[in-house]
């Protein structure tokens, strides 16, 4: 069969119709219908069943397209072999990112990246809730979690710290937060949770502590959430690389650093779809993420 046929199928199927693969290949409708007809015609059977508002793959179409993935996936990496050996790296890597993360660390090292390696490509995608690595079409995502998907290949980088903190000026205008306790009097500033009420679970020297918020404010976007905590909101539970710089300078103040909080995920991954042949330039990134990752001086204490 014709590889480059069976590239365009599998375009198709990706896309979920004619008109939009046609525009990801940047050929017409009619081009890529004949490229379709094309490769039933070569297989000898029909591939897929056209409905009124989308295309379902038949018996054959499915177990083409299965195989088209692994053929096409086997002839990006052995072209990047070949590459490799003439030591320049090429290929296209499509990358998520959780968007505090992604803003805070790892935007600079990606861009690193780029620059050591100007015969790959990237595509990077800042969203905090992809779970479908392959109908999102991503190579590489990188996740804040308590539990990695059992169905995808998880490498652990470090451990994320939660911590609480505020404002100077709104901790000098509210009653000392001395015990967790206390917290119920304040405005509290966190991640979306599942329900109305927060339940804080804090630790120390292994005694634990749960303490009911409703909070005032919550926002996936660490940077807004930063914000509202520096203008003196309310007590902030942000992870520590978020706000690492902003402690350290004396802009936000540690709120009882006795106890470790538990945040919404506690470890980062690299997470990928299961291939045993991944790219070159898929397999440099990962190395190069878990290699700078781990130098970052933010997550050493994380990972003690």
């Amino acid at each position: 069969m014709d590889l480059n046929l069976i590239q365009a199928f599998v375009d198709i199927v990706d896309a979920g119709n004619l008109a939009e693969a046609g525009r990801r290949r940047g050929v017409t409708r009619s081009q890529i219908s004949r490229q379709l007809r094309q490769l039933e015609h070569q297989a000898g059977a029909q591939l897929l069943r056209r409905t009124t508002r989308r295309l379902e793959l038949t018996q054959p179409g499915h177990a083409l397209y299965q195989h088209g993935l692994r053929i096409l996936r086997e002839v990006t990496s052995a072209q990047a072999e070949i590459d490799s050996l003439g030591k320049t790296l090429r290929g296209h890597v499509r990358v998520s990112v959780p968007t505090g993360l992604g803003d805070a660390i790892i935007a600079p090292l990606l861009l690193q990246f780029a620059k050591q390696h100007p015969g790959i490509t990237l595509r990077v995608f800042f969203a905090n809730r992809v779970t479908d690595l392959i109908a999102a079409e991503i190579d590489i995502a990188l996740k804040v979690t308590s539990a990695p998907p059992l169905d995808h290949v998880a490498r652990e980088i470090c451990a994320i710290d939660w911590q609480l903190c505020a404002s100077p000026e709104y901790l000098a205008r509210i009653p000392a937060v001395l015990v967790p306790a206390d917290l119920a009097g304040c405005q509290f500033l966190c991640p979306p949770y599942t329900s109305r009420h927060f339940l804080l679970s804090l630790q120390r020297e292994g005694r634990r502590e749960e303490v009911e918020l409703t909070p005032a404010l919550q926002s996936e976007h660490f940077q807004f959430l930063m914000r509202a905590v520096r203008e003196g909101h309310g007590i902030g539970l942000v992870p520590v690389y978020i706000g690492w710089d902003e402690v350290r300078a004396g802009r936000m103040v540690p709120v009882l650093p006795e106890w470790k909080p538990e945040g919404l995920g506690n470890r980062l991954f690299i997470i990928t779809t299961p291939n045993i042949h991944p790219s070159m330039a898929t397999r440099a990134l990962i190395e190069f993420l878990r290699d700078g990752l781990g130098k970052l001086e933010v997550f050493k204490g994380a990972a003690a």
